[in-house]
């Protein structure tokens, strides 16, 4: 408002970590050997290793390429893990970290906290030992994000004239994200996300071409084409007897178009859809320029009977003021805490802390980022309202929701028992 299969070689390397330098700092010599070969053998072009953080600084200071992630335990002897973060951050030696520590989990949460106030950027925690799966979804989550803060990098060039292009010629379509009910597991509502479909990139991700269009300020002309489109499906469903709502991401110049709450009823309207079918969400670190402006717009929408989702709750500063100021209807927890289940004790308390705040609140809670059982198990027994995330359903096309749907009944089934 990717992924992609790697291959597999008969000698068991893969190509995951193809460009990439890591640094391992780990004062045990058989944990370090075996981190060592993991990165190796997930094809990683450089893997240094030191035994402590002085060993460590020397050769990043003398390696001549950037070290795209340190992946460092904490307490080790001369100087920790923790002062050893603090210089590659000041020195500006590498920009990714990674804690690999057997400490407990609030500790290791501090220090996290302490890396990123130095401008380091940290990738979720492992615990011992290193394995190929645990740094196969470090290096997935490193790829990801960097996609998402260097658009440029990864977006083939595309400019404001290609992206107009393309939205002159309707290549942008609307996929849902499937969001279910935790107590019957009923479909209730899709969360709408941008595609590209490319002529020639094939399916082009939001983070190859939002950036771009926010920068050039176009990202509206997506937005109402897409309305349009979502509403056309939510008029289909209607007619169809399905009661699915759709929730929408609002950019932060919509909020300041006094305009908006009325053409967007009026929009509905003309398809015969109530405006309570459609939600729409807010993030947590969404840039409010004219406070004044963002808060009568969305009182205007919630008059109207639209409903507002403040998203990736728990991740900014501002949460409690927004939700004091703001009159949201539902809560989504950010799934950097729901994927911490079970690992994280910090996380399960967080979790279940804003499902209880939430509920106190009147507000109904969708849980991001659901991809286990044991996670889905866990967050209907806290009480949380519904469920997102690749359990469920990954992102899709609209002609494809029919078939997912009688999927996920059957696995639905299968889960419950």
């Amino acid at each position: 408002m990717g992924f992609s299969g790697i291959g597999r070689g008969n000698s068991g390397m893969t190509d995951e970590g193809k460009g990439l330098t890591l640094l391992v700092v780990e004062d045990n010599n058989f944990q370090r050997a075996i981190a060592t070969k993991v990165l190796e053998d997930l094809g990683c072009e450089c893997v240094l290793s030191a035994a402590d953080g002085d060993d460590a600084l020397r050769q990043m200071v003398a390696h001549p390429d950037p070290v795209h992630i340190v992946l460092s335990d904490l307490d080790m002897p001369g100087m920790d893990g923790v002062e050893f973060l603090r210089h590659v951050a000041e020195q500006k030696l590498a920009g990714t970290v990674v804690i690999a520590s057997a400490l407990d989990s609030a500790l290791i949460h501090t220090v996290e906290d302490m890396a990123q106030e130095h401008g380091l950027q940290v990738l979720s925690n492992i615990e011992k030992p290193v394995t190929r799966d645990k740094m196969r979804r470090v290096i997935e989550q490193y790829r990801k994000e960097d996609r998402a803060r260097n658009p440029e990098k990864w977006s083939d060039s595309f400019s404001e004239e290609d992206i107009i292009h393309g939205l002159d010629n309707n290549e942008f379509e609307v996929w849902y994200q499937p969001k279910v009910r935790m107590s019957d597991g009923a479909w209730v509502s899709s969360e709408a996300l941008a595609r590209w479909n490319h002529p020639e990139h094939g399916i082009v991700f939001p983070a190859r071409f939002v950036p771009v269009m926010e920068k050039s300020g176009i990202i509206d002309q997506l937005t109402w084409k897409q309305v349009h489109e979502i509403v056309e499906h939510l008029c289909q469903w209607q007619r169809e007897g399905k009661d699915i709502s759709v929730a929408v991401n609002l950019s932060p110049t919509l909020l300041e178009d006094m305009d908006m709450p009325g053409k967007l009823e009026e929009i509905m309207a003309h398809h015969g859809v109530s405006t309570c079918r459609m939600t729409l969400e807010l993030t947590e670190n969404v840039v409010m320029r004219n406070m004044a402006r963002s808060l009568e717009t969305l009182a205007r929408l919630r008059i109207k009977g639209f409903s507002l989702s403040i998203d990736d709750f728990g991740t900014g500063f501002s949460n409690f003021q927004q939700l004091n100021r703001i009159p949201f209807s539902e809560l989504k927890i950010d799934q950097s805490f729901v994927m911490g289940l079970g690992v994280k004790e910090s996380c399960k308390t967080i979790v279940l802390s804003n499902i209880e705040l939430a509920s106190r609140l009147g507000l109904k809670t969708v849980a991001e980022g659901v991809e286990t059982p044991e996670s889905w198990h866990e967050l209907k027994s806290m009480g949380c309202d519904y469920s997102q995330g690749y359990l469920i359903a990954r992102p899709m096309p609209f002609n494809k929701l029919a078939a997912w749907e009688k999927d996920w009944r059957q696995r639905y089934q299968s889960l419950t028992k």
